[in-house]
């Protein structure tokens, strides 16, 4: 029954534990941590040379593993990169585990039945909460349509293997094959389709049989026919009209920067989430203000940004050896259609990687390690060499031992989550405490701590203090420095100007710089007003109208915002009662129906929804007042925001993480 982990494993991953959301309670962390090492632990795998790369590659896996573990090291924000650093070998072993549990011919029909199934189900899953419940795109359970069109076509050519046979698990193969592309369909992933013409051409390419090329030019034919539904699409992106593909430019710029500025070891693996924003310069009506972001969308550009060219090209050269190694033996093995579709998928995936770098939704890593398993046990050749098993079991048992503080924190912080939701913040307060104590280095932790103790009268000194650690550890996350800068009082001016030229669409750093005085407060109210208009109508300006009058005459200066917009605001302003009942202007943090600040990309945790009230407003004027921001008008130059005070005084790029 051996022949049925794989499939288990792919189920349990990207039906739960592996996917985006679902996938960052600590239960479902646990379960994913447990289950892959626990494979290794019960089936072994080989470890001399995991990936049969032959004598001159068999060393690479341990050079990439130096290599990342190195760049970890030298990382401004090791912590970033613990987890990868333990589970690299796990997923580098993986593979072979794979190739031992279906190195059996009945096993291996066993397993392939299996994962047709797993492949049908969560395709069929997909397809139907598109369908019934009238989502936009498919991407149920793994959570985004570009992830879920990634997980089907690396799996795609393995699940409809089943087909070949006679009897009725045939069926199995083509409901596999039938739904995954409907899913990838309704998923409009661009980078899907593109994969799914791919594979079918490069099957159309290698099938002899004139049924089996039938099939793949069935499935070449629709994918070309979705493309050219997708050619409006296509337009845009070429002439810079679709805003999905300009918020990827924006990314793929930041991770070259950060290449460029670090390129030997890059800025450490999982870095990208807290340290892009360094060198990330958002586009006004593409980026919009608290964005977080979670990757680069670009898998080789990741890897550059974080394991720099050493690591980068040990990657590359291991995937490129494998599949020389591989296609070597396609004719030798005990499976060559085995073999060809695992490398098949591995192609497709590879291809959807150049617009997605999510590593950290291990459903996806998984789901390569299993296509690469497969086209190891479709090579392999007479009976495989026995090696020992306790130099894994002994690696399985070390890495459940160094993950246990950082799962156990991570359920402390599910706790601290659900007695606050009850009320309890006392209690809330105490698991995060614990947590902190667990896993020191991560910065959630004591940001949420500080938030808490800020709710209690009093508390903002202690506050602060714990929020400012939190912003150092997170390095260049914004939200932790405008959380730090908003409590603190002492040197609140310095977390203020990271925030705002981290962040320098948000109006809350600016509008708080302001109320910390000093010359350059009207340009800071200026900034505030441009990027949220109806902060004219706060209370405070009825105490400072000499400090409005300064803010708007700044404002009215203010180069490159489009002139229209400004007088727009200039007339409403006088129409505003300054009378009525107030309102406070709220920070929403997690909350993931609306905007996350606080997001769920950059720390992979349950989610926290909260408000934190910030300023206080007339009601109806701010109803009133609907102008939208600067940035929002087709006048505003892209560098509008370069006049900011903060952009001068506080260091970007690779200064801001090193010094």
């Amino acid at each position: 029954m051996t022949g049925l982990i794989p499939a288990l494993l792919l189920a349990l991953f990207g039906a739960w534990c592996g996917t985006f959301a679902w996938g960052t309670s600590s239960a479902a962390s646990a379960a994913a941590a447990l289950s892959l090492l626990g494979m290794l632990f019960w089936t072994g795998a080989p470890w001399r040379d995991p990936l049969r790369l032959g004598r001159a590659g068999r060393l690479l896996p341990l050079a990439l593993w130096i290599a990342v573990a190195a760049s970890c090291w030298a990382s401004p924000v090791p912590r970033a990169g613990r987890v990868a650093v333990i589970l690299l070998p796990a997923f580098l072993g993986l593979p072979g585990a794979v190739a031992r549990c279906w190195r059996r011919e009945a096993d291996r029909r066993l397993g392939l039945r299996a994962l047709a199934v797993a492949v049908a189900g969560i395709s069929l899953w997909a397809f139907l909460d598109w369908a019934l419940l009238g989502t936009p795109r498919a991407s149920m359970p793994l959570g985004h349509h570009n992830l879920l069109a990634a997980w089907l076509v690396i799996l795609l050519p393995v699940a409809v293997l089943p087909a070949r046979e006679p009897g009725p698990w045939r069926f199995a193969g083509l409901a596999a094959g039938g739904m995954a592309i409907l899913a990838v369909l309704a998923s409009r992933s661009l980078m899907g389709f593109a994969a799914l013409a791919l594979e079918a051409l490069v099957g159309v390419a290698m099938r002899a049989r004139p049924r089996q090329r039938r099939g793949w030019a069935v499935l070449l034919a629709l994918a070309l026919l979705v493309s050219f539904v997708q050619f409006p699409r296509i337009v845009r992106i070429a002439t810079g009209e679709d805003p999905s593909a300009r918020a990827r430019a924006v990314y793929w710029a930041a991770g070259l920067d950060g290449f460029l500025a670090h390129p030997l070891l890059g800025w450490g693996p999982g870095s990208a989430a807290w340290t892009s924003a360094a060198f990330l310069e958002p586009i006004p009506t593409v980026n919009p203000w608290g964005e977080s972001v979670g990757e680069l969308h670009s898998l080789p550009l990741e890897l550059g940004y974080e394991l720099g060219f050493t690591g980068l090209a040990f990657a590359v050269g291991l995937t490129v050896l494998f599949f020389v190694r591989r296609l070597g033996e396609r004719e030798e093995g005990r499976d060559p259609a085995l073999l060809a579709g695992g490398l098949l998928g591995l192609g497709g995936g590879a291809l959807a990687a150049l617009g997605s770098g999510a590593v950290a939704i291990t459903a996806l890593p998984l789901a390569a390690a299993v296509a690469a398993g497969a086209a190891l046990a479709g090579s392999g050749r007479g009976k495989a060499r026995g090696e020992p098993p306790w130099p894994l079991r002994i690696y399985a048992a070390a890495a459940l031992i160094a993950l246990f503080p950082l799962e156990l924190a991570r359920w402390r912080y599910d706790r601290a989550v659900t007695v606050d939701a009850a009320g309890l913040g006392g209690a809330a307060e105490a698991e995060l405490a614990v947590a902190m104590r667990l896993d020191p280095q991560f910065p959630l932790y004591p940001m949420r701590l500080a938030l808490l103790k800020a709710r209690k009268p009093g508390g903002a000194p202690a506050a602060a203090e714990v929020a400012l650690r939190a912003a150092e550890k997170g390095r260049a996350v914004p939200s932790l420095w405008l959380v730090a800068g908003i409590l603190g009082r002492s040197g609140r001016r310095s977390a203020l100007d990271r925030a705002c030229v981290l962040d320098p669409l948000n109006p809350f750093a600016p509008f708080y710089e302001m109320l910390a005085g000093g010359p350059d407060a009207p340009a800071y109210g200026a900034q505030a007003l441009l990027a949220e208009p109806r902060l004219a109508t706060a209370i405070f300006w009825e105490k400072n109208p000499a400090l409005f009058s300064r803010s708007l005459e700044a404002l009215r200066a203010w180069p490159g915002v489009d002139a229209g917009w400004k007088e727009a605001l200039l007339a409403a302003i006088p129409s505003l009662t300054r009378r009525g009942p107030a309102r406070k202007v709220e920070l929403l943090i997690d909350d993931v129906e609306d905007r996350d600040v606080i997001s769920l990309p950059v720390f992979r945790r349950r989610p926290w929804p909260a408000a934190w009230g910030l300023i206080d407003v007339r009601r109806n004027d701010w109803e009133r007042l609907r102008l939208p921001p600067a940035a929002a008008s087709k006048g505003t130059s892209p560098d509008f925001l370069h006049r900011s005070p903060c952009l001068s005084r506080s260091p970007r790029g690779q200064i801001l993480l090193t010094q």
